[in-house]
Order: structure tokens, then C-alpha cells, then sequence
């Protein structure tokens, strides 16, 4: 596990990489250097560069645009003057924040009411991250992401179908790379659909940039042998949305969801595997 990293004070601002989208995160807060969480430092990239997400101590506690969506205790959505705004812990005086995203543009705000102002806590960034990529630019799922051979595999389930499980299995293959054992990123680029590892990972800590053909996708569930089913296109699709994190409070980005996801079961084969929790799986798999 890596150590965490504080950016020097006099730079002020840290660059990722996030599924090759440049995000800039930009410090206006004075005499307080960032700190970067230890999942975040293989997606460090140079330079000032791409949206921009700027930082600012003043918080509006009482939204008052029009309330669209709630995610109860965590966030809320409003909408007003062409942009959404994102209540976040606003229950809790020292965590709260508001993440403001226009329409248009390539920046958001992201501002702090409490004490605590770490804009890597909570779920700021992968609010920021599902509005952009509901714009026409691909989802997250809830899976398992591995890479070898440079082709992309997806693991995908709810809580508790054994992603985990399967991330800390192949950790232990040659060849294999696990880029996240909860959320991964699936972008159509240049024709091609491609997998990519996020920060935002589970109990196992994977978490890896990634970047590769996404070549199959398995719907995963614990079963008492080592078993694979394929399954109808319509399922797919449902089950995709299942183990995903669709923008549910926006028509257009519903839309833009629903036909990504058509596009991509009926180019990326899908199926159902039921797993041993143990080393059998992997050979079952044989990727």
C-alpha cells in the first residue's frame, strides 16, 4: 500500500487521469496543502490540464433550485440556472459541501460549509464523473475490471456477488492485472469499447488506470461449481443496469444509458458465472 502524498502548498492544484478523461483539481483554499489518498496516486497525471473542478470555502447550505433527486443521508440534486447542483452530506455541519456543475463548460465548484474540506471524501468526484460520462461518453459499472493480454474483462455484480473474491483471486495470476475490485469505467473511443480501473474501490483495494479493449463482460455469482451460462441480449442489458450507476434523475442521460448499453451487448459478449471461491475459478475462466 502506498503512502499518502501532499502536493506541494505553492502548486495548488493535482491532475488525474480518469479513464483517459483529464480532471484537474484546482485549490483555492488558503494554507492548507492537498493531500492525495494513497488509490488515487497511479491516476496522477503532469501539468495543469482538462476540467477543471475548483475548490472554494463557501458552501450555499440552502439550495434553491428546484429539487429533482435524493439519495438520502448522502445527497441530494437541484436544479437551477443551468446547472446541477449537488447537496452533499448536508446532514453532518462538519462535512458538508455542495458540487455545482453547469450545463455547459469545462469546470465545476465543489465548496465546503464544515470543517472538514478533503474533496476526496465522500462522493463528490464520482457525482462529477457520472454527469460527464452521461453527456455521451460511456458508465460506470459495479465490477470487478481485470486486463491481461491487453484484452479487458468485467466481473460484474451487486454487493455481495464475490467481486472481491474474484479481484484477490486473479491478483494472484501471472499476467493478470486487477484495475478495480468494485467500479470500473467502459468508454466507446474510436469505435472500440474500453475498460478502465477507478479509485473508487472496494474491501480488496484494487485500483489501477487501465485502459484496454473490453473483450467480455460476466455477471457473477457465488454457485456451488464453476458453471457459464449465456444469456439473452434483453437480460444483459437489464442486468447491466443493475450493476451500474445511471444518471436515474436525468432524462437525456437515461436515454444516452440505455442506448450505450444496447450498443454494448450487442458488440461485447455477455454471460452469466457462477464461481467457487477458490483457484478452480480461474482455471474455469482460462482468459
Amino acid at each position: 500500500m502506498l503512502d499518502s502524498r501532499v502536493i506541494d502548498p505553492a502548486l495548488r492544484f493535482l491532475s488525474f487521469s480518469l479513464a483517459g478523461w483529464p480532471l484537474t483539481v484546482e485549490d483555492t483554499l488558503p494554507d492548507r496543502p492537498l493531500t492525495l489518498p494513497p488509490a488515487y496516486q497511479t491516476f496522477i497525471a503532469s501539468g495543469f490540464q482538462g476540467f477543471v473542478l475548483r475548490i472554494s470555502a463557501t458552501c450555499s447550505f440552502h439550495l434553491k433550485g428546484t429539487r429533482v433527486f435524493e439519495s438520502p443521508p448522502i445527497w441530494f440534486l437541484e436544479r437551477s440556472q443551468g446547472a446541477s447542483h449537488y447537496g452533499i452530506y448536508h446532514d453532518f455541519p462538519d462535512l458538508q459541501r455542495t458540487l455545482s456543475i453547469p450545463d455547459e463548460g469545462e469546470s465545476a465548484l465543489l465548496s465546503f460549509g464544515g470543517s472538514n474540506r478533503d474533496p476526496f471524501l465522500g462522493p463528490a468526484l464520482e457525482l462529477l464523473t457520472i454527469t460527464r460520462l452521461a453527456r455521451g461518453d460511456g458508465v460506470i459499472l459495479h465490477g470487478c475490471g481485470v486486463s491481461t493480454g491487453g484484452r479487458g474483462i468485467v466481473f460484474a455484480g451487486e454487493s455481495g456477488a464475490g467481486k472481491s473474491t474474484l479481484s484477490r483471486l486473479w491478483a494472484q495470476a501471472e499476467g493478470v492485472e486487477v484495475l478495480s475490485d468494485d467500479r470500473v469505467i467502459v468508454r466507446r473511443q474510436n469505435g472500440l469499447f474500453r475498460l478502465y480501473g477507478t479509485p473508487w474501490h472496494g474491501d480488496a483495494a484494487f485500483a489501477a488506470p487501465g485502459g484496454v479493449p473490453l473483450e467480455r463482460i460476466f455477471f457473477i455469482r457465488h454457485g456451488e461449481r464453476n458453471a457459464v451460462r449465456a444469456q439473452a441480449k434483453a437480460l444483459s442489458v437489464r442486468d447491466l443496469l443493475k450493476c451500474s450507476f445511471p444518471p436515474l434523475w436525468d432524462a437525456a442521460g437515461m436515454s444516452f444509458t440505455l442506448e450505450f448499453f444496447d450498443e454494448l451487448t450487442s458488440e461485447v459478449p455477455c454471460a452469466e458465472l457462477a464461481f467457487v471461491p477458490d483457484a478452480s475459478a480461474l482455471n474455469f475462466i482460462a482468459l
